[in-house]
């Protein structure tokens, strides 16, 4: 330390080479923490580390020694806070840079040089001070010229954007930023000369106010809003410390907040600006996505950050320039924000502290105007970050990428340095002393406000800006957690997690439940069970708090997710999709008993696996391949309900007489049997085959309002309680006749899952159970956990009346219940099959439900009968 910060004898030097001493330290810190975030991130030592930011760690140390070395040799007294703030702020804005982007960093570097070497040469040479008071008019007039040549030769470095800067091949520079600078060398001399003599207001603010104006006018034609406003603020400020008149400060307010107001009527930018800052939860994907990336970003910091290296700040735009703020929060937390505004604030008090004890009027209003710029600036970025203040465009001094900010935040510490210097006159009396403490005082509060605002954000907030769907750094998680696997009920893998940490992969096994399984996909987001069952697969939910909170503290990751297994049978749904392939259409088979889903088929489907490459096609598709037609395609009932109304018409004791004719004509249309009915014809065997002309007859024994009731028992008005996407339910009061509800004419549609709940209750005594999918979830300390369920409801309370209902509608040919009904509806004809193992079947009870969208009962019956065939063997656990 005593080589790159030699002691000298005064106590100057010493605070100085202390705080020198502690800025290296804690940047040589944050540089080797940097270094080792890929090690910790992918949980091995086995790793590329980071090593690049060491040349800006090495150039920022050489060139903060060399200016310490000098300054000291030069000037054995001067402020011993300056080069340290300025060396803190400065190397925590090169690390940040280097890990937001690595050739951001390298320029940076270079800026940095030519930002400290100005400093060196600035404060080595007064007459430089000499020069810039006398020609004051001259280097304000050049500022503004040059800012007005970006009217015509301005150009944007990224591309495409405002036209602020000057330059070409790759090196660039933005007029307004030596603009500000130069205001404040223009106040400070024009005060100098007029104070002593003349203290009138009008003649403080005639020249000024016209010099200050054609500036502020300039940057608003340019739509530079933020150089704008710290231009006024800076003029605003700095009569104010002369004139010591508070009204000053009341009609510069008025008179900003009247811009504001009109501003938000000629220019879209300012309303933009100011409909984001007031609800930027109106639009979070467009207008107001920086703003709300960047709170989001401050939340995930929380108290003490992820760790440099560690969080996701790249996902906030222009994260190393305007939003570097929300990017420190984040890997440092509140602690690490809290302290970037006390930097501020002490450099602010340091600057004002010079501004007091200067010896000349220059002097004191120099130092007072670039700890105004400063304060101003900081305030007016970070609070734009924080939501404080509407959002502008201007930079952190000295943390933010940019070269123009950086040279002439440097050239304004070199006049501090210069002013800062002990002369053996006496300080000039304060001729306004309470208005020094009033501008003190608003800016401590400003950074006080800050403070509050980044602890709101990080603590009170935090959960609730985390939980948010546009908070994508699930997206990060995806590449560097093992996500749990989807297994089916004998632990056959579904889905799994495929690669090394750093380059992990989703892979569906089965893609054919793609439309129940779903995906997580960092351009598509989170659908199916992926996005329900994301809190155990993501291991935030399920692991111990104590384990959550180390991986967290550790790696600023969630722990490994935890596997989920499922009631899906995948030998059964083999099956289904081989007899469902090339039709359209949803197969549901459930265990009657427990609502355990075996069997979940939806065709056409699509892979997950392909999604990135096909999603547009499937979404284009007609056949809407993204829906899940077991639980989102709704579909006319047509006289598939006729084994519920001759259970509940059977429970009552009032069965009527088989018609002699089975089809029925409604509304000019031939309504026929699905098929023709087996011998000897029956009323059971017409119910079999969906002939419409038995349930209307049926019908005229049950009520509309016996009919809701009936509906609503069998779950066709409610929802049900999936961990799926689900159609909405129809409502009760869209059943308006028994006889159009019976033959399916009424607007009340279901979904196979709803029709298969309903005939699991024939199946299950009368009892319709609620649906499961996700059975249970493996835990690292309490092993499998059972996954809570919903409770059955009751449709026919006569247990023995329902079982011997179920049993005359016995299948010839299997121990089974089944029903088939084929009508058509507009230009689509809808098929549908249900059925069931018979109430004395000893085995697992099975309830199913198919639909195709085509006239093919046999080919319905078919796919029911297989199915329920296939799953009559015992089922293994």
């Amino acid at each position: 330390m005593n080589f790159l910060f030699p002691p000298a004898a005064t106590l100057q030097n010493s605070l100085e080479r202390r705080l020198m001493g502690i800025s290296a330290l804690a940047v040589t810190l944050s540089s080797l923490i940097l270094t080792l975030s890929p090690a910790v991130r992918l949980h091995t030592f086995q790793v590329g580390y980071r090593w690049l930011h060491w040349i800006g760690w090495a150039g920022w140390l050489v060139l903060f020694s060399l200016a310490y070395r000098l300054l000291n040799r030069q000037f054995e007294e001067h402020d011993p806070y300056l080069l340290p703030l300025t060396s803190l702020l400065s190397g925590w804005g090169l690390v940040t840079i280097y890990r937001l982007d690595e050739s951001l960093g390298y320029r940076q570097t270079l800026w940095l040089s030519v930002g400290i070497i100005l400093l060196i040469l600035i404060s080595r040479y007064p007459r430089v001070f000499i020069w810039l008071r006398r020609y004051k008019y001259l280097w304000l007039t050049i500022g503004l010229l040059l800012t007005g040549l970006t009217f015509l030769l301005g150009t944007y470095p990224a591309g495409e954007g405002p036209r602020l800067w000057l330059g070409c091949c790759g090196l660039y520079f933005q007029p307004s930023e030596p603009l500000k600078l130069l205001l404040v060398v223009y106040l400070a001399a024009y005060l100098a000369e007029r104070i002593p003599f003349h203290f009138r207001l009008p003649e403080l603010l005639a020249p000024t106010l016209i010099m200050t104006a054609s500036a502020a006018l300039m940057l608003v034609l340019q739509r530079d809003l933020g150089a704008a406003t710290l231009i006024l603020g800076i003029y605003t400020f700095v009569i104010f410390l002369a004139s010591g008149r508070r009204r000053i400060l009341i009609i510069s307010g008025l008179f900003l907040l009247a811009a504001a107001l009109a501003g938000t009527l000629v220019f879209d930018v300012i309303r933009l600006r100011i409909e984001t800052w007031l609800n930027p939860w109106a639009d979070p994907v467009n207008r107001s996505f920086q703003v709300v990336q960047s709170l989001i970003s401050v939340a995930a910091g929380r108290l003490l950050g992820t760790g440099i290296g560690l969080g996701s700040p790249g996902l906030v735009p222009v994260a190393h320039s305007d939003f570097i703020a929300a990017a420190i929060a984040e890997e440092t937390g509140l602690a690490g924000i809290l302290g970037l505004i006390a930097l501020f604030a002490l450099l602010t008090y340091r600057c004002i502290g010079i501004s007091l004890a200067a010896r000349t009027t220059f002097q004191r209003f120099l130092s007072a105007g670039i700890g105004i710029y400063f304060a101003i600036q900081a305030i007016l970025i970070m609070g734009g970050n924080l939501r404080l203040l509407p959002l502008t465009g201007v930079t952190l001094p000295f943390v933010s990428y940019g070269g123009s900010s950086l040279v002439t935040s440097f050239i304004a510490v070199g006049m501090l340095l210069w002013a800062s210097q002990p002369h053996t006159q006496p300080p000039l009396p304060i001729q306004q002393p309470r208005a020094y403490t009033w501008v003190t005082a608003l800016f401590l509060a400003g950074f006080a406000a800050l403070a509050a605002i980044a602890g709101w954000w990080s603590i009170v907030r935090a959960d609730n800006l985390l939980a948010r769907p546009d908070n994508n750094r699930w997206m990060v998680n995806l590449r560097f957690v093992p996500r749990g696997d989807l297994l089916d009920r004998r632990s056959e893998r579904i889905a799994t997690t495929t690669g090394e940490r750093g380059s992990l992969d989703r892979v569906l096994l089965y893609p054919p439940l793609g439309n129940t399984i779903g995906y997580i996909n960092p351009r598509f987001g989170k659908a199916g069970l992926e996005a329900s069952l994301d809190g155990y697969l993501s291991g935030l939910q399920g692991n111990p708090a104590s384990r959550i909170w180390l991986a967290e503290l550790m790696y600023s990751q969630p722990p490994d997710g935890l596997d989920v297994r499922l009631s899906l049978d995948l030998e059964l749904q083999r099956v289904a999709d081989g007899l469902m392939e090339n039709h359209r259409g949803a197969v549901v088979l459930l265990n009657a008993r427990s609502g355990e889903i075996l069997t979940i088929a939806s065709h056409p489907s699509y892979d997950p696996n392909q999604l990135d490459d096909r999603y547009l096609e499937w979404l284009n598709n007609p056949a809407a391949p993204f829906v899940n037609r077991a639980t989102q395609g709704q579909y006319p009932t047509a006289t598939i309900v006729g084994p519920f109304l001759y259970a509940y018409l059977s429970e009552k004791g009032s069965l009527p007489v088989l018609p002699l004719n089975l089809s029925y004509i409604h509304d000019n249309q031939m309504l026929t049997c699905a098929r023709p009915p087996r011998t000897p014809l029956s009323l059971e065997t017409a119910i079999e085959v969906g002939c419409p002309a038995a349930l209307v007859e049926m019908s005229r024994s049950i009520s509309t309002a016996q009919m809701r009731e009936l509906f609503t028992a069998l779950g066709f008005f409610s929802a049900p309680e999936i961990r799926l996407d689900v159609a909405p339910p129809s409502q009760a009061d869209q059943l308006t006749s028994s006889r159009l509800a019976s033959i399916g004419k009424s607007a009340v549609k279901v979904t196979p899952l709803q029709m298969a709940q309903a005939a699991a209750a024939l199946t299950n005594n009368g009892s319709r159970p609620s649906p499961r999918l996700a059975v249970s979830v493996e835990t690292p300390h309490q092993g499998r956990v059972i996954l809570p369920s919903g409770s059955p409801v009751v449709v026919f309370g006569n247990e023995q009346s329902v079982s011997a209902a179920v049993n005359r509608l016995a299948s010839q040919d299997f121990p089974i219940w089944q029903a088939v009904s084929a009508q058509q509806y507009d230009s689509t004809t809808y098929t549908w099959f249900i059925g069931g193992t018979l109430p004395q079947w000893g085995g697992t009870p099975l309830a199913v439900a198919i639909v195709l969208e085509e006239n093919n009962p046999q080919l319905a019956q078919t796919i029911g009968e297989t199915l329920l065939q296939n799953a009559l063997q015992p089922l293994k656990p």
